[in-house]
């Protein structure tokens, strides 16, 4: 699809579209410490510009959505939705709104960790209450750290219940029945915006890429973009658009109040 026919349908409508993103990988660089996250230089002017102009914003994340907001300074743009853990939780003018801790996680929480142990000693895990990750970003070769533990760890998560999805560097244990597509199709429900963009890196993005095609074919002018990547290649290969890195998403998104 063409860059350029997207801009312009957008901007015709602005103040009724809907523009979703991805934070890490997508708003900001991915790095070693998740902690370390922040939104790469003029993201979030842009997404402000966007929401003056009257567009509708979103961030759909795995991250739990207070730490985005926290991590991301998101409070900063008017009227944000934020989508966290793969639309478990919303917040929204302050207001946060997320499940219970099954105990499946309190299970999980126990059992994770003697497995991780056996496996490179820099993995580590992230713990984001309704869902743990292992991290592999501190090993030269993330994915080779992560290769040995892959079947344990999909053996402990189906064990209790859980979704078990890979992702760039990462192995995420969630609570099943959870996704972006899932999510941006509740963001789409409760906006009724009359075009979409969602933007998105990793394969957690994928089924935002499938709900962006759905509303396609019903008839809602939407596009999907991918920050291309040597680790995920496919998730380009999923988007209608291509862009580079963080500083491409950047670009994108000023460019809709050009």
């Amino acid at each position: 699809m063409d860059t350029t026919a997207l801009l312009e349908t957008l901007r015709t409508d602005l103040e009724h579209a809907l523009v979703a993103v991805d934070f890490d990988g997508t708003l900001a660089p991915i790095v070693p410490d998740p902690a370390d996250s922040r939104p790469a230089p003029g993201a979030i002017a842009a997404l402000r510009a966007i929401a003056e102009r009257g567009g509708q914003v979103a961030v759909i994340t795995g991250r739990d959505a207070r730490t985005a907001v926290e991590l991301g300074g998101l409070d900063a743009v008017p009227g944000l939705v934020v989508a966290g853990l793969y639309g478990a939780e919303q917040w929204h003018d302050g207001v946060l709104t997320t499940l219970p801790e099954p105990e499946a996680m309190t299970r999980l929480r126990a059992e994770l960790p003697p497995v991780v142990a056996q496996g490179d000693p820099r993995l580590w895990i992230e713990d984001k209450r309704l869902s743990l990750v292992v991290h592999g970003r501190l090993a030269p070769d993330p994915e080779v750290a992560l290769d040995p533990l892959r079947d344990p760890v999909a053996k402990l998560g189906e064990g209790l219940g859980l979704d078990v999805h890979p992702g760039r560097g990462v192995i995420e244990l969630r609570l099943p029945g959870y996704d972006k597509g899932s999510a941006l199709r509740h963001v789409v429900d409760e906006l009724h915006p009359t075009g979409v963009l969602f933007v998105g890196d990793d394969l957690g993005d994928l089924p935002a890429f499938a709900a962006v095609a759905g509303l396609r074919r019903a008839g809602t002018p939407a596009w999907s973009v991918a920050v291309a990547s040597a680790e995920v290649p496919e998730v380009a290969d999923a988007a209608d658009i291509r862009v580079d890195g963080p500083a491409g998403v950047v670009a994108l998104l000023t460019a809709l109040t050009s």
